[in-house]
């Protein structure tokens, strides 16, 4: 619980220094790491309408150049962002406000989706962009982002199990990211990862991606979880916030939470440490 409270502080500081910024894109991912030396990693972009909460972000931190930029997967809600983000405020690819970013993860193109939100990071993307797999790692001083085994079956179809996760090791803080894996990957990934302080659940909180066998193995002290207030899947699931009572967590949005929303079942669920974000979630991570 000291480490909480110490979260709790840092949310109150607002954002400076290094730290981890997830933002509240709606239903979809966009988290941005800032190291303690101005090393800076994004991990997925969220869906093409919130490219101007990305943008928004790097500019609240004065950031115009990103060092890596991590997909986990092709679903537009998590790739969706990136080509609007990197032009800038004035959205005219090519200008002076562009988002300079150096290099570009993805989970590989084999069977990558055919879609509008895939095309233009492919655009974007260019000759800068690479498959990356466990084992790769990004370093800089007090931040470290390396992908961890998933248990990933040969020839899977769905999408988010093709997916990356991300461990991160950045101040004094370490991190799982597990995209959207299903929770038998997702647990893979977690006892690869090993414990953490935060846990970015997987699939936005959805029934099945997290499971006892995740928590027990990264047994986070926080969990977040990114679930847009207008999300039509009832995300968290009512059985997520169940296995997270006991834990701490702080959640982007509860689709359908309230008395006239779709999901009325979802408020009743929430636990004693559970609480609702109203915004960016901004966590520092002092050595």
């Amino acid at each position: 619980m000291a480490l909480v409270a110490a979260l709790l502080v840092a949310v109150a500081l607002g954002p400076a220094g290094p730290g981890l910024r997830f933002m509240d894109v709606g239903q979809g991912n966009a988290l941005l790491l800032v190291g303690p030396e101005g090393h800076v990693v994004m991990i997925d972009s969220g869906p093409p309408a919130a490219a101007e909460v990305v943008i928004h972000a790097l500019d609240e931190h004065a950031l115009q150049r990103v060092d890596l930029w991590i997909h986990s997967h092709f679903d537009a809600d998590h790739v969706g962002g990136v080509a609007r983000a990197i032009a800038g405020a004035d959205g005219v690819a090519g200008s002076e406000d562009d988002v300079e970013v150096a290099a570009l993860w993805d989970r590989g193109l084999d069977g990558a989706p055919d879609t509008e939100a895939v095309a233009a990071y492919l655009a974007v993307a260019g000759d800068r962009r690479r498959a990356a797999g466990a084992g790769d790692r990004f370093t800089a001083p007090g931040l470290v982002v390396y992908a961890v085994e998933t248990g990933a079956a040969p020839g899977l179809a769905a999408e988010n199990a093709r997916g990356l996760a991300l461990c991160v090791e950045i101040g004094g803080l370490r991190l799982l990211a597990p995209g959207d894996l299903p929770a038998d990957q997702a647990a893979v990934a977690a006892a690869a990862c090993g414990p953490v302080d935060v846990l970015w659940a997987a699939h936005h909180g959805s029934a099945d991606a997290t499971s006892e066998a995740v928590l027990s193995a990264a047994d986070p002290a926080l969990v977040v979880i990114s679930a847009g207030r207008d999300n039509p899947y009832c995300h968290p699931a009512a059985v997520t916030l169940a296995r997270l009572h006991g834990r701490v967590a702080w959640i982007s949005g509860l689709a359908g939470g309230g008395p006239l929303g779709a999901c009325p079942g979802l408020a009743a669920s929430l636990g004693a440490e559970h609480r609702l974000l109203a915004g960016d979630l901004w966590l520092a991570a002092e050595p």
